[in-house]
């Protein structure tokens, strides 16, 4: 190997490296030992939560979810689909490590997506991110070692806090698609239209609904740290998204609360901020 050669990571770590940077800066914290089996549970989250935006019309987008789900039937039954994920992700279910039944709940909830449909209230959507970004969070510390409902609670709201955030970062990209995960009602109280969203629209109003969702998002950091303790240092991986999540809030704040601004959309992730909090098993 030459001075400029580059170790070639496997296919899930650089999978999950190429489209879901944050967690996979999060999962360099966690044991050597347990980082693959963070990408392969990764790789799997992004294979599935890309449904929509991998299909034209929603029909494909339920054969795509079916075919996930029969996969993971046959892995219950003992038979391997030859796939890049499946075959890593069967060796964790075969050792007993995830269960096919919670991997489905995370395709299950990736049905939503394909409804096109905006959630009616807050707590819709609460429900959407529990189901994907904060179920997420709780295999990934049974991966790591976490036992115990008051662990998987402290891993499960440091997903959704995580979660709310993702979906506030992501108003461009659904936008462009015309979707809109944002809670209807919210927007009914603050007079913000569909179109306002749809066009990227930087009014009073939608900046200040976006700072409600930003204070709300604040609150859901605030409550995941303050259980943080639940969680044992071998999951702290999990916990560091929150890290990042507060990080983009405060490019959020700078930027006036306009969620079209660049500087919020493209923002970096916080590494410096991320490295501090990992060496001091801390989030």
């Amino acid at each position: 190997m030459t001075m400029t050669d580059t170790p070639k990571l496997p296919y899930c770590a650089d999978y999950v490296r190429r489209h879901d940077r944050d967690r996979f800066l999060c999962a360099l914290f966690a044991s050597p030992d347990k980082r693959d089996d963070l990408f392969t549970l990764y790789a799997f989250n992004q294979e599935v939560s890309k449904t929509r935006e991998m299909v034209s019309e929603v029909m494909l987008g339920h054969i795509r979810v079916q075919w996930w789900h029969d996969a993971l039937s046959d892995l219950a039954g003992g038979t391997v689909r030859k796939h890049e994920v499946i075959e890593p992700l069967a060796e964790l279910v075969t050792s007993g490590d995830l269960s096919v039944e919670d991997l489905g709940a995370l395709v299950t909830a990736r049905e939503f997506d394909l409804e096109d449909r905006q959630p009616e209230n807050q707590v819709e959507l609460d429900r959407y991110i529990d189901q994907t970004s904060g179920h997420l969070s709780v295999l990934a510390a049974r991966l790591l070692g976490a036992k115990g409902e008051d662990a998987e609670y402290a891993a499960r709201l440091a997903g959704n806090a995580y979660g709310l955030v993702g979906i506030m970062r992501a108003i461009v990209f659904h936008g462009r698609a015309k979707r809109l995960y944002l809670p209807k009602d919210q927007m009914e109280l603050h007079n913000v239209a569909q179109g306002d969203i749809f066009e990227f629209r930087k009014k009073d109003e939608v900046k200040t609904f976006v700072c409600a969702l930003a204070e709300l998002a604040r609150q859901r950091i605030k409550d995941a740290r303050s259980a943080r303790k639940a969680l044992p240092k071998s999951a702290l991986a999990v916990g560091l998204p929150v890290v990042l999540a507060d990080g983009y809030l405060r490019k959020l704040a700078k930027a006036g609360y306009d969620p079209f601004s660049a500087e919020f959309g493209l923002a970096r992730p916080a590494s410096l901020r991320l490295t501090l909090n990992g060496m001091f098993k801390r989030y």
